[in-house]
């Protein structure tokens, strides 16, 4: 016999569905519309099967869903290019591979040991880089959580350091807010320094953080306050240097203002960071800032270089 017609089959006592237990082997379309239905043997099926309850399977090594798939442990992808991951039951997806996304959003955290781009594309993340903001001492503009950041306008080289009065230096200031949830934001100043005589060329630095708007109130900032640990010296004979400053601001989320290290309780308005220099004594030791004195087999040409700004949030550890 080939063929079976038939509206309704069930086991021999007419009290319920057939067992079949060599299996069942169909070409077309299988519906099921009872509660349950269980197959203790093989279901091969070429066509399509339809379910309109629940369709539970073990020990599946491959499955094509145009659907939602719900998995009561984990769901491994891949793999592809020879990466692969796993769904879990949670909702967290694992890969030990490079994850290419056009947008990628979430709605808790994102755990990476790295990430390439700029993560504007990244929403959701807690953990690792909340923001980045860089770029030449030029007046542009960039866009970022609290707004719009610009950057200073260095145009001509300065000349510093003629007194032994610290006077802020051009281009090395920034004005920032960082995002909520940001737990430490780390500036990072590269500037060209130079000197014009023989001898030792000698320069103080201090670092200086304010409340933007004045306020003597905002995160416990009283005034401009010097970042004592910010301190430092820098010399040398007929030095053409090129600098690379920064500092680390954490965040504490409770307490006061540490004047040592520049810790803030809280950081919730914009705050004006400022580098400060004098020389170190009288005499002829200049600095000159984003030039070099000596350029080209000559001196006092001041090449312009213009002084570059990083800035970087980090978020919290989840």
């Amino acid at each position: 016999m080939s063929k079976i017609r038939a509206n309704q089959i069930t086991n021999e006592n007419c009290n319920g569905a057939p067992t079949f237990t060599n299996g069942l082997n169909s070409s077309g379309i299988v519906t099921s519309t009872t509660t349950a239905t269980t197959f203790s043997g093989n279901l091969t099926v070429t066509g399509n099967l339809g379910a309109s309850g629940t369709l539970t399977y073990e020990d599946v090594s491959s499955i094509d869903s145009v659907g939602i798939i719900t998995a009561r442990s984990g769901v491994k992808v891949g793999p592809t290019a020879g990466v692969g991951g796993t769904f879990f039951a949670d909702g967290s997806y694992n890969t030990a591979g490079i994850i290419t996304a056009t947008n990628v959003s979430v709605a808790s955290s994102v755990t990476a040991v790295s990430y390439y781009g700029d993560g504007s594309g990244l929403t959701g993340v807690s953990n690792g880089i909340l923001e980045q903001i860089s770029g030449q001492c030029d007046g542009s503009t960039r866009t970022c959580d609290f707004g719009t950041f610009t950057f200073p306008n260095v145009t001509a080289p300065e000349q510093l350091n003629q007194n032994e009065t610290y006077t802020a230096i051009a281009g090395l200031t920034v004005n920032y807010k960082p995002p909520s949830d940001c737990i430490g934001v780390l500036v990072n100043f590269n500037y060209h320094v130079s000197s014009e005589t023989i001898g030792h060329d000698i320069q103080h630095y201090k670092l200086y953080i304010k409340n933007t708007d004045g306020s003597n109130t905002d995160d416990g900032l009283s005034g401009e306050q010097e970042v004592v640990y910010g301190r430092w010296t820098h010399g040398g004979n007929n030095q053409e240097d090129l600098m690379n400053w920064n500092h680390y601001f954490r965040i504490k989320g409770s307490g006061s203002f540490d004047s040592n290290t520049g810790a803030l309780a809280t950081w919730t308005t914009s705050k004006t960071i400022r580098l400060f220099t004098r020389r170190y004594g009288s005499g002829n030791r200049v600095g000159h800032f984003h030039t070099s004195y000596y350029w080209d087999g000559g001196g006092n040409n001041h090449q312009l270089r213009q002084p570059s700004i990083t800035i970087t949030a980090f978020g919290s550890p989840t």
